[in-house]
């Protein structure tokens, strides 16, 4: 067993340093930070791990801090028997940490906390003391909220503050590969659901951070390769240019679709930036040819769905056919894929 130790890598792919965020969401004065504080999270608690529905709204940290579950959590730790230790799991309360919910159905969130939580295995992570990691990890990463240590105290588990709940898994994408590129940790990837349960744990010298700088960046879900991780401010960015665009045309009546490549691509452009959400903008173009037909509309954006690829058209295609028809006012941070 190795004792976990961060090394800086220059060759990160996020835009910024933990350090440059840290001065832009503080003050010149250091009087607090620019950035919302951070409210109490309330979370579902549910009876036990087959719950559907839950039986009332926590405080969070009460959850977390408390040492109520010491005993039924150090029992487990010290069984080996797996029959002894389903069942105790089977018997011990859980939390959503990402929200609150009427069910156990992502659909059924009432409100989300803001916050993402993600596990670290030990047998993903091999020669590595997780439980020397939550300090440091907390100590270079100001995203953090908290860490601990899992129910067989041989992992951990790691809540984060992000910017968008809208973008919940697109985050946690971004998280993963911020902790293996900045930490060398694997994460479990199997637990990435808003409406995931946290089992009850207990951890006597816990990482605790209550008031969090939201972390921004996300990189597309259909994007395993990582190349694209844009933060919440540029994605909103893009989509007031797209929504800019498309006012522009349909105010001056520029048919921008008149071949078919260039039709294809605007559909692919939009299917990969937006996904489904795309359609709209992508009919809203379209309509502008004579021989417009909702239907081949339809089939032709669902062939940009299934087109999508790492290789295949961006973003930026779509403004470079837009600037040929002189309906774009571009910049080139609104392109930069």
């Amino acid at each position: 067993m190795t004792f976990f130790k961060y090394t800086p890598n220059e060759n990160e792919n996020f835009k910024g340093k933990e350090k440059e965020e840290e001065k832009e969401n503080t003050n010149f004065k250091g009087s607090g930070r620019i950035f919302t504080p951070f409210e109490e999270p309330l979370v579902s608690l549910f009876e036990s791990i087959f719950s559907t529905e839950p039986i009332k709204t926590i405080r969070l940290s009460k959850f977390l801090l408390s040492d109520k579950f010491r005993k039924q959590v150090e029992q487990y730790r010290a069984n080996t028997d797996k029959k002894t230790r389903e069942r105790i799991k089977g018997n011990l309360m859980c939390i959503t940490p990402s929200g609150t919910f009427s069910q156990r159905r992502e659909s059924n969130i009432i409100k989300h906390t803001e916050l993402l939580c993600i596990d670290i295995d030990s047998k993903d992570n091999p020669n590595i003391d997780l439980a020397d990691c939550k300090n440091v990890i907390g100590l270079h990463c100001p995203y953090l909220y908290y860490a601990g240590l899992s129910l067989s105290g041989e992992g951990i588990f790691l809540i984060f503050r992000i910017q968008n709940p809208e973008y919940h898994k697109q985050h946690f994408e971004a998280l993963a590969m911020y902790l293996n590129r900045k930490f060398k940790l694997q994460v479990d990837k199997s637990v990435k659901s808003p409406v995931s349960l946290r089992v009850a744990s207990y951890d006597e010298n816990p990482y605790f951070n209550e008031n969090p700088i939201p972390f921004q960046y996300t990189i597309d879900t259909n994007n395993k390769s990582g190349q694209i991780i844009r933060t919440i401010t540029q994605r909103e960015e893009i989509r007031k240019q797209v929504e800019k665009i498309v006012s522009i045309i349909r105010k001056n009546r520029i048919d921008i679709t008149k071949q078919y490549q260039d039709w294809f691509k605007i559909g692919c452009a939009l299917a990969y930036e937006f996904g489904e959400e795309g359609r709209y903008w992508f009919h809203l173009i379209s309509r502008i040819y004579p021989k417009y037909n909702e239907g081949d509309c339809d089939m032709q954006y669902n062939r940009c769905l299934k087109y999508k690829k790492e290789d295949g058209v961006k973003i930026a295609t779509f403004f470079y056919i837009c600037k040929r028809f002189n309906c774009l006012l571009y910049t080139s941070d609104a392109a930069d894929d």
